[in-house]
């Protein structure tokens, strides 16, 4: 006997997973690829296309879509990963807005848009090129907003922003970044970590927190802290400070990576507390256990964080842990707060978005 038959229309045809990033390495590329690892593992295929300003003079983000689609036998949900200086040097991609407009245009229904903001725009002092680029900057992040279906950010400050530029239709969801080197299913005691720091991540990331710890050695070497271990490719940080020791160890694959995190009592991190939401040094820190020391400058909570319980405010009123049960204590509630937005949970949520029906268009009058 045959079932009732289905109410045509009544469910969409299922779309094909692609995510759209700008070419090259870094943080944004491996967070693509820790969702497309974990969807592969739940039996998600996806696909990944890498776009730069040259690549869409040869062909077009429309035509790369179009192809898939095409393949595939059904609609596409694009993941579009969006940090402006990925796709253009200077952060004026303007092309991107230009290839996305025509890509909605020529596609149509076919074309569901999910856009994750690493960043939006840059800010800085009217001394510095910033200021100057960031009006232009933040045209481009309305834009690519205003085009899509679904909006994904890593702070609460990002998405106040975003909220402003497309109104209340358009879903956007607010989850931290989570750790591109691996999440350990159980974290090591404090009691069983070394009396050490770990710095690791770009150069610049790196020596932005190094540059500001020279003024806490007193304090940290009270503690029983004299060593640091600088992780990361190009040259080690310059480093003239004494009583804290710093060893530049070079670049190491994620699994000797985990391994250090896992054993090592503190990492530092140099991020307004209003960012550390965007950042996935202090994700790994908080996935591994490590008790991270903040070195950038107290300010307000924000992002469900709070220092002194999740973190360790350097330039505050804060006081290093004490003891092993003051860091485990420290330690557990990062990892507590870090499950709340871990790499699987996160597959799920941005599969789910490329699932959302929406209802308002994209001719530009949001623009």
């Amino acid at each position: 006997m045959s079932g009732t038959p289905k109410r045509q229309g009544a469910e969409p045809p299922q779309r094909c997973l692609i995510q759209l990033s700008a070419p090259g390495s870094g943080g944004v590329r491996d967070h693509l690829e820790c969702l497309r690892t974990e969807w592969a593992a739940a039996g998600l295929a996806s696909h990944v296309v890498s776009l730069g300003e040259a690549d869409a003079k040869q062909c077009s983000l429309a035509a790369r879509l179009r192809e898939i689609i095409d393949a595939e036998g059904r609609p596409c949900a694009v993941i579009l990963h969006f940090s402006g200086y990925g796709f253009h040097p200077r952060g004026l991609c303007l092309w991107l807005v230009r290839e996305v407009e025509a890509a909605r245009q020529q596609l149509g229904e076919r074309l569901h848009l999910v856009t994750m903001f690493h960043e939006l725009y840059a800010s800085g002092p009217p001394w510095g090129s910033a200021f100057w680029l960031s009006p232009v900057q933040a045209w481009i992040a309305r834009r690519l907003a205003c085009l899509s279906d679904v909006l994904w950010t890593n702070t609460e400050l990002h998405g106040r922003w975003l909220r402003k530029q497309v109104g209340p239709a358009t879903p956007i969801t607010i989850q931290p970044v989570f750790s591109n080197v691996g999440e350990p299913e159980a974290l090591m005691p404090a009691e069983g970590r070394a009396l050490r720091l770990v710095v690791f991540g770009s150069t610049s990331t790196r020596r932005r927190a190094l540059a500001a710890l020279p003024r806490h050695a007193e304090s940290l070497a009270r503690q029983g802290i004299t060593e640091i271990l600088e992780v990361g490719s190009g040259e080690a940080s310059p480093w003239s400070a004494s009583g804290l020791t710093l060893h530049f160890l070079g670049r190491m694959d994620k699994h000797d990576l985990r391994a250090l995190l896992e054993r090592s009592a503190y990492g530092v991190v140099e991020y307004p507390p209003k960012y550390l939401g965007k950042s996935s040094v202090f994700a790994a820190y908080a996935a591994h256990g490590c008790v991270s020391l903040n070195v950038a400058p107290a300010a307000d909570d924000s992002d469900g964080l709070q220092a002194g319980v999740h973190f360790v405010s350097l330039s505050g009123a804060a006081s290093l842990p004490q003891d092993e049960q003051a860091r485990e204590s420290v330690a557990r509630a990062a990892r507590s707060w870090y499950d709340g937005h871990s790499l699987a949970r996160q597959a799920v949520g941005f599969s789910a978005s490329c699932a959302v029906q929406t209802m308002h268009g994209h001719d530009g009058a949001r623009s």
